[in-house]
């Protein structure tokens, strides 16, 4: 049974309400709306047909919009004799990147960040397009930044541009993210993942904006920048969840430290009863190949055997050949892992242990002594189910919210099946509590008449966030 979760980037090659009911249908749980391509125009149609998709499956999904962040990119390149916007850079020669407003050759190129002269310095490396084409800084007069190439390659229209081991002076969030976040409110979206993040303060303006909004929901931040790693107990601290972006990240600091920093974030994530995503090229060869690599397979499952929350597809599913092939795959891959290598997960060694937290691991140790059906968790934030999917149970976590936001939001969270109340279960007593239970799970098919269940509320009442303070043992069908 697969319990890890499966985020997809929904592009050209799944947008359709078909293709994402197909992909819905493979065992996609959250949709990635990525906000570095397309309009929100564009976007609004896919949300919609997302919900559409969920709706006639009967599956819940998520939507996350990913925020492009403050990316540092090439700018246009003139057409060559071919038609394309692009120009070959050979070994050894001059290459300028100005913050001038012209149309890139070979010898010049402009770019989105305005504080590049500022922040570079001689005998830095500048790297475009994920590192295919690497530079040194030889000298830097008013505006313009002049390199030497050190491995030629091809340059195009937009690639991006990364300073490895250079403090940027970027804010966290762009004026065109800020547009999107507040679009992505105003839409419906249930997460919202930030691009770039150094500092647990990256998150404030983000929070202001929501409060002038109106609505909170929750913040993914994406660890991809070598300060990130730095900060990263801090970010995990405060963020709702991560997303461990291994694309920049290789480009940013050595790539055979991405592993153990991958291990890393995975285990302080759990630690805080976080999400989280393990991203980039997981099955990437699938882009034009209806199986994936021997390595990949191997990379998929061991995302989930470190203890992953998720694993996610990019250009696998947005343009890739083989989208719902992919989810289908990832699927496969993450099942067998979690079915046959459940005990490999590791067990937490520390986490913080307040009081919710502690009835919480309270639960998890009685659903395991008793071998119960299942751990049931009224939850209003979700955060009640986060701290029982962290101890990664064997028993499979029901989440009954009156929020569809949460409802939505615990759609990634391991383990996990959520259900909307229709109800407001806030002033039932106990019997009743007990009541409203077996029949959410027994009219779901979940469970039957005298199967054993742990559930966690609070007292009558109390339905407060982070009130979490009770856990009765019921046997479906007694409520008497």
């Amino acid at each position: 049974m697969r319990k890890a979760k499966i985020v997809d980037t929904i592009g050209p090659a799944s947008e359709s309400l078909e293709n994402l009911t197909k992909l819905v249908e493979a065992g996609m749980d959250v949709a990635r709306l990525n906000r570095s391509h397309g309009t929100p125009e564009d976007h609004l149609k896919v949300y919609n047909n997302v919900r559409q998709a969920s709706k006639e499956t009967g599956r819940n999904v998520a939507v996350l919009v990913d925020l492009q962040g403050p990316k540092i990119r090439c700018g246009w390149f003139k057409k060559n004799e071919q038609g394309e916007d692009k120009v070959q850079l050979k070994n050894g020669q001059e290459f300028i990147i100005t913050t001038d407003d012209v149309e890139g050759d070979e010898h010049m190129t402009s770019t989105t960040f305005k504080g590049l002269p500022g922040d570079c310095h001689p005998g830095d490396p500048i790297l475009i397009d994920d590192g295919k084409v690497r530079l040194e800084v030889t000298k830097v007069e008013g505006n313009k930044v002049y390199t030497k190439v050190i491995v030629a390659g091809p340059v195009s229209s937009h690639k991006g541009i990364n300073l490895p081991g250079v403090a940027v002076s970027l804010p966290a969030l762009t004026e065109k993210d800020e547009d999107d976040l507040r679009w992505g409110i105003r839409t419906g979206a249930d997460i919202i993942a930030m691009s770039f993040v150094r500092f647990a303060s990256d998150i404030d303006r983000a929070h202001e904006i929501m409060d002038e909004e109106g609505r909170r929901i929750p913040i993914v931040a994406k660890i991809e920048k070598p300060q990130a790693v730095d900060n990263l107990e801090d970010i995990v601290k405060v963020f709702d969840g991560i997303m461990v972006a291994r694309g920049d990240m290789a480009v940013e600091m050595p790539f055979e430290e991405v592993p153990l920093v991958t291990k890393r974030c995975i285990e302080l994530a759990r630690q805080y009863a976080k999400p989280v995503i393990v991203a980039t090229e997981v099955l990437g060869s699938m882009v034009h190949s209806p199986v994936p690599s021997r390595a990949e397979a191997s990379d998929c499952a061991n995302a989930v055997l470190d203890g992953a929350d998720a694993t996610m597809t990019s250009n696998e599913t947005a343009v890739g050949d083989y989208p719902d092939t992919t989810v289908t795959t990832m699927s496969r891959i993450s099942g067998y892992a979690t079915t046959h290598g459940f005990d490999r997960i590791p067990s937490l060694q520390n986490f913080d242990m307040s009081n919710s937290g502690a009835v919480s691991s309270a639960a998890v140790d009685l659903a395991d002594k008793l071998n119960a059906k299942a751990i049931v968790a009224f939850t209003q934030t979700g955060n009640t189910v986060h701290r029982i999917s962290r101890e990664r149970p064997a028993a499979p976590i029901y989440g009954l919210t009156t929020n569809e936001h949460t409802f939505h939001w615990l759609a990634l969270s391991w383990g996990t099946e959520a259900f909307l109340c229709e109800d407001d279960y806030h002033d039932f007593t106990r019997v009743n509590l007990m009541k409203y239970v077996d029949k959410a799970l027994k009219d779901a098919g979940k469970v039957e008449d005298g199967d054993q269940l742990v559930v966690l509320s609070c007292a009558q009442g109390e339905h407060e966030p982070g009130n979490t303070d009770s856990i009765y043992v019921h046997t479906v069908g007694e409520t008497e």
